[in-house]
């Protein structure tokens, strides 16, 4: 497959992309510098925050690789063929654990999050007003100091709430990696991207 355009996010989800598309003939051979665009076999590959890959593939390039939490809260329009099998966590609620209480009692709470939309959804639907505080990282440090007096975050192993005296109260949504597809991408390479998803369906 050549002259295809990749957005893959840095992180913990690089390697196993990788290993994906490497197992579909997809071979990226990625330079351990700091290039953030890299020319791979004719490829050009787009190493980026996770959130941006989204937003990366509904405005041209051809192909990525995210997770469906960074989908859901960018709410980009892209084609989603195949749900993978890594990245599985889930999106949650947790409090300090002096002061676990019910979902239904957070009216009026302050959440830290990176996930503003997302977690303004869940909120909304259960007719539940809070507000939220954006943060890019480290969210699970905001009740300790005092800003907010909850999160919402990304959990995997639960190993990081309990580092910072948090438990999870309550589950969002779950989380695994995406293949996603540029819409205009999807029609015009209609058989290259067609034949990649059918090899990825095998790994």
């Amino acid at each position: 497959m050549m002259d295809m355009s990749i957005a893959l996010p840095k992180g913990r989800l690089l390697d196993k992309s990788l290993e994906y598309l490497r197992q579909a003939d997809l071979d990226l051979k990625v330079k351990k510098n700091r290039e953030l665009v890299q020319n791979i076999n004719r490829n050009k590959l787009v190493l980026s925050k996770p959130s941006d890959v989204p937003v990366y593939v509904e405005h041209g390039i051809d192909i990525g690789i995210a997770g469906s939490d960074v989908l859901e809260e960018r709410k980009s329009e892209v084609f989603v063929p195949l749900e993978l099998d890594f990245g599985k966590c889930r999106l949650s609620v947790a409090v300090p654990e002096e002061n676990e209480v019910d979902i239904d009692d957070f009216e009026g709470y302050t959440i830290a999050t990176e996930y503003p939309n997302l977690t303004s959804d869940f909120f909304e639907e259960k007719g539940i007003s809070v507000d939220t505080i954006r943060l890019d990282g480290s969210v699970e440090v905001a009740p300790r100091i005092g800003i907010a007096d909850a999160i919402v975050d990304i959990v995997e192993t639960g190993r990081t709430l309990k580092a910072n005296d948090l438990v999870e109260i309550e589950k969002i949504m779950d989380v695994s990696a995406l293949f996603m597809v540029n819409r205009i991408s999807q029609k015009v390479r209609f058989e290259e991207i067609n034949e990649l998803v059918e090899k990825l369906k095998e790994v």
